[in-house]
Protein backbone atom coordinates (compact mmCIF):
# COMPACT_ATOMS: atom_id res chain seq x y z
CA UNK A 1 0.00 0.00 0.00
CA UNK A 2 1.26 3.50 -0.85
CA UNK A 3 2.13 5.53 2.23
CA UNK A 4 1.23 9.21 2.01
CA UNK A 5 2.69 12.02 4.15
CA UNK A 6 0.62 13.27 7.08
CA UNK A 7 -1.26 16.51 6.50
CA UNK A 8 -0.65 19.54 8.71
CA UNK A 9 -3.43 21.80 9.97
CA UNK A 10 -4.60 24.51 7.61
CA UNK A 11 -6.68 24.21 4.48
CA UNK A 12 -7.10 20.46 4.81
CA UNK A 13 -9.20 19.94 1.71
CA UNK A 14 -6.69 21.74 -0.52
CA UNK A 15 -3.73 19.94 1.02
CA UNK A 16 -5.36 16.54 0.71
CA UNK A 17 -6.28 17.27 -2.89
CA UNK A 18 -2.72 18.35 -3.70
CA UNK A 19 -1.19 15.30 -2.03
CA UNK A 20 -3.39 12.76 -3.79
CA UNK A 21 -3.09 14.58 -7.12
CA UNK A 22 0.71 14.65 -6.83
CA UNK A 23 0.72 10.94 -6.03
CA UNK A 24 -1.26 10.28 -9.21
CA UNK A 25 1.15 12.40 -11.27
CA UNK A 26 4.15 10.61 -9.77
CA UNK A 27 2.72 7.20 -10.62
CA UNK A 28 2.25 6.01 -7.05
CA UNK A 29 -1.00 4.35 -8.14
CA UNK A 30 -1.58 2.00 -11.04
CA UNK A 31 -4.39 2.30 -13.58
CA UNK A 32 -7.49 0.59 -12.24
CA UNK A 33 -6.21 0.55 -8.64
CA UNK A 34 -9.00 0.87 -6.11
CA UNK A 35 -8.82 3.57 -3.44
CA UNK A 36 -10.94 3.96 -0.34
CA UNK A 37 -11.74 7.23 1.40
CA UNK A 38 -11.26 5.67 4.83
CA UNK A 39 -7.82 4.31 3.98
CA UNK A 40 -6.66 7.61 2.49
CA UNK A 41 -7.95 9.51 5.52
CA UNK A 42 -6.04 7.18 7.85
CA UNK A 43 -2.80 7.51 5.88
CA UNK A 44 -3.04 11.29 5.76
CA UNK A 45 -4.11 11.66 9.38
CA UNK A 46 -7.28 13.61 8.58
CA UNK A 47 -11.02 13.11 8.78
CA UNK A 48 -13.07 11.62 5.96
CA UNK A 49 -14.62 14.95 4.86
CA UNK A 50 -11.56 16.64 3.25
CA UNK A 51 -10.64 13.35 1.56
CA UNK A 52 -14.14 13.02 0.11
CA UNK A 53 -13.98 16.61 -1.16
CA UNK A 54 -10.59 15.97 -2.78
CA UNK A 55 -11.84 12.75 -4.39
CA UNK A 56 -14.84 14.55 -5.90
CA UNK A 57 -12.53 17.17 -7.42
CA UNK A 58 -10.28 14.52 -8.92
CA UNK A 59 -13.27 12.66 -10.33
CA UNK A 60 -14.41 15.90 -11.97
CA UNK A 61 -10.91 16.32 -13.44
CA UNK A 62 -11.10 12.74 -14.76
CA UNK A 63 -8.05 11.60 -12.79
CA UNK A 64 -10.22 9.22 -10.76
CA UNK A 65 -13.56 7.56 -11.42
CA UNK A 66 -16.33 6.77 -8.96
CA UNK A 67 -18.63 3.93 -9.95
CA UNK A 68 -20.50 3.90 -6.64
CA UNK A 69 -20.38 5.75 -3.33
CA UNK A 70 -17.59 3.49 -2.04
CA UNK A 71 -16.00 2.41 -5.33
CA UNK A 72 -13.19 4.75 -6.37
CA UNK A 73 -10.59 3.79 -8.94
CA UNK A 74 -7.62 5.30 -10.69
CA UNK A 75 -8.80 5.82 -14.25
CA UNK A 76 -7.64 3.36 -16.87
CA UNK A 77 -7.23 5.43 -20.00
CA UNK A 78 -8.24 4.01 -23.35
CA UNK A 79 -5.73 4.17 -26.22
CA UNK A 80 -7.73 6.97 -27.88
CA UNK A 81 -7.81 8.99 -24.63
CA UNK A 82 -4.08 8.61 -24.14
CA UNK A 83 -3.43 9.52 -27.77
CA UNK A 84 -5.49 12.70 -27.27
CA UNK A 85 -3.53 13.58 -24.13
CA UNK A 86 -0.27 13.05 -26.03
CA UNK A 87 -1.44 15.44 -28.77
CA UNK A 88 -2.37 18.08 -26.17
CA UNK A 89 0.97 17.66 -24.41
CA UNK A 90 2.82 17.86 -27.74
CA UNK A 91 1.45 21.33 -28.38
CA UNK A 92 1.24 22.76 -24.86
CA UNK A 93 4.52 21.46 -23.46
CA UNK A 94 6.19 22.33 -26.74
CA UNK A 95 5.08 25.94 -26.43
CA UNK A 96 6.04 26.03 -22.75
CA UNK A 97 9.53 24.78 -23.62
CA UNK A 98 9.92 27.39 -26.36
CA UNK A 99 8.92 30.16 -23.96
CA UNK A 100 11.22 28.76 -21.27
CA UNK A 101 14.20 28.93 -23.62
CA UNK A 102 13.99 32.72 -23.56
CA UNK A 103 13.09 33.14 -19.92
CA UNK A 104 14.85 30.45 -17.90
CA UNK A 105 17.35 31.62 -15.28
CA UNK A 106 20.78 30.07 -14.70
CA UNK A 107 19.52 28.71 -11.39
CA UNK A 108 16.50 27.08 -13.03
CA UNK A 109 18.67 25.55 -15.75
CA UNK A 110 21.07 24.18 -13.15
CA UNK A 111 18.15 22.60 -11.28
CA UNK A 112 16.99 20.88 -14.48
CA UNK A 113 20.50 19.54 -15.08
CA UNK A 114 20.59 18.20 -11.52
CA UNK A 115 17.18 16.60 -11.97
CA UNK A 116 18.31 14.81 -15.11
CA UNK A 117 21.32 13.45 -13.24
CA UNK A 118 18.95 12.21 -10.53
CA UNK A 119 16.70 10.65 -13.17
CA UNK A 120 19.60 8.72 -14.70
CA UNK A 121 20.51 7.30 -11.29
CA UNK A 122 16.92 6.42 -10.37
CA UNK A 123 16.26 4.78 -13.75
CA UNK A 124 18.81 2.10 -12.88
CA UNK A 125 17.14 0.93 -9.69
CA UNK A 126 13.94 2.75 -8.70
CA UNK A 127 11.20 3.10 -11.35
CA UNK A 128 8.89 5.00 -8.98
CA UNK A 129 11.56 7.58 -8.19
CA UNK A 130 12.42 7.79 -11.89
CA UNK A 131 8.78 8.52 -12.63
CA UNK A 132 8.65 11.24 -9.96
CA UNK A 133 11.87 12.91 -11.15
CA UNK A 134 10.78 12.74 -14.79
CA UNK A 135 7.55 14.53 -13.89
CA UNK A 136 9.49 17.13 -11.89
CA UNK A 137 11.73 17.80 -14.89
CA UNK A 138 8.74 18.43 -17.16
CA UNK A 139 7.01 20.62 -14.57
CA UNK A 140 10.04 22.78 -13.82
CA UNK A 141 10.56 23.27 -17.53
CA UNK A 142 6.93 24.34 -17.90
CA UNK A 143 7.19 26.62 -14.85
CA UNK A 144 10.16 28.40 -16.44
CA UNK A 145 7.81 29.54 -19.20
CA UNK A 146 6.06 31.77 -16.62
CA UNK A 147 2.61 31.00 -18.04
CA UNK A 148 0.38 29.93 -15.11
CA UNK A 149 -2.71 28.96 -17.13
CA UNK A 150 -0.67 26.84 -19.49
CA UNK A 151 1.05 25.22 -16.52
CA UNK A 152 -2.29 24.35 -14.88
CA UNK A 153 -3.53 22.67 -18.06
CA UNK A 154 -0.34 20.61 -18.32
CA UNK A 155 -0.82 19.52 -14.71
CA UNK A 156 -4.32 18.26 -15.49
CA UNK A 157 -2.96 16.05 -18.28
CA UNK A 158 -0.32 14.56 -16.00
CA UNK A 159 -2.85 13.76 -13.26
CA UNK A 160 -4.58 11.49 -15.76
CA UNK A 161 -1.53 9.84 -17.30
CA UNK A 162 0.89 9.67 -14.34
CA UNK A 163 -0.03 6.07 -13.46
CA UNK A 164 0.71 4.96 -17.03
CA UNK A 165 4.09 6.72 -17.11
CA UNK A 166 5.09 4.74 -14.04
CA UNK A 167 4.18 1.51 -15.84
CA UNK A 168 6.24 2.70 -18.79
CA UNK A 169 9.30 3.14 -16.57
CA UNK A 170 8.71 -0.30 -15.07
CA UNK A 171 8.64 -1.93 -18.49
CA UNK A 172 11.31 0.05 -20.33
CA UNK A 173 14.89 -1.31 -20.33
CA UNK A 174 17.20 0.60 -18.00
CA UNK A 175 19.73 1.10 -20.81
CA UNK A 176 17.15 3.27 -22.64
CA UNK A 177 16.08 5.37 -19.66
CA UNK A 178 19.62 5.89 -18.37
CA UNK A 179 21.12 6.53 -21.80
CA UNK A 180 23.07 9.67 -22.57
CA UNK A 181 20.81 9.94 -25.60
CA UNK A 182 17.71 10.48 -23.48
CA UNK A 183 15.54 13.27 -24.90
CA UNK A 184 15.97 15.50 -21.86
CA UNK A 185 19.61 16.09 -22.84
CA UNK A 186 18.50 17.66 -26.12
CA UNK A 187 16.17 19.89 -24.10
CA UNK A 188 19.02 20.97 -21.84
CA UNK A 189 21.28 21.75 -24.80
CA UNK A 190 18.54 23.84 -26.42
CA UNK A 191 17.93 25.72 -23.18
CA UNK A 192 21.65 26.44 -22.80
CA UNK A 193 21.70 27.80 -26.36
CA UNK A 194 18.46 29.70 -25.66
CA UNK A 195 17.00 28.28 -28.86
CA UNK A 196 13.17 28.26 -28.65
CA UNK A 197 12.58 26.17 -31.77
CA UNK A 198 15.13 23.54 -30.81
CA UNK A 199 13.72 23.39 -27.29
CA UNK A 200 10.19 22.92 -28.63
CA UNK A 201 11.33 20.13 -30.95
CA UNK A 202 13.33 18.41 -28.22
CA UNK A 203 10.52 18.19 -25.68
CA UNK A 204 8.04 17.19 -28.39
CA UNK A 205 10.37 14.38 -29.46
CA UNK A 206 10.62 13.26 -25.83
CA UNK A 207 6.83 13.27 -25.49
CA UNK A 208 6.59 11.37 -28.78
CA UNK A 209 8.38 8.42 -27.22
CA UNK A 210 5.14 7.93 -25.25
CA UNK A 211 3.63 6.32 -28.35
CA UNK A 212 4.84 3.03 -26.86
CA UNK A 213 2.31 3.53 -24.05
CA UNK A 214 -0.47 3.83 -26.61
CA UNK A 215 0.76 0.69 -28.35
CA UNK A 216 0.91 -1.14 -25.02
CA UNK A 217 -2.68 -0.16 -24.24
CA UNK A 218 -3.83 -1.23 -27.69
CA UNK A 219 -2.13 -4.61 -27.28
CA UNK A 220 -3.66 -5.02 -23.84
CA UNK A 221 -7.15 -4.24 -25.19
CA UNK A 222 -6.66 -6.67 -28.09
CA UNK A 223 -5.54 -9.41 -25.71
CA UNK A 224 -8.59 -8.79 -23.50
CA UNK A 225 -10.94 -8.92 -26.47
CA UNK A 226 -9.37 -12.18 -27.69
CA UNK A 227 -9.82 -13.83 -24.31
Amino acid sequence: MNQLPKINKGNLSEQVYGTIRSSLMDGRYEPGERLTIASLAEQLGVSITPVREAIFRLVTERALEMRAATSIQVRSLTPSELREIQIIRHHLEGEAAAQAAGRISKKELASLEALQADFTKAAASDPLEASRVNREFHFRLAAAAQMPMLYATIEAMWAQMGPLIHLYHLNTPTRILASGDHGHYDVLRALTARDPDACRRAIQADIGVGVVMVEWLEAKEAAGAAS
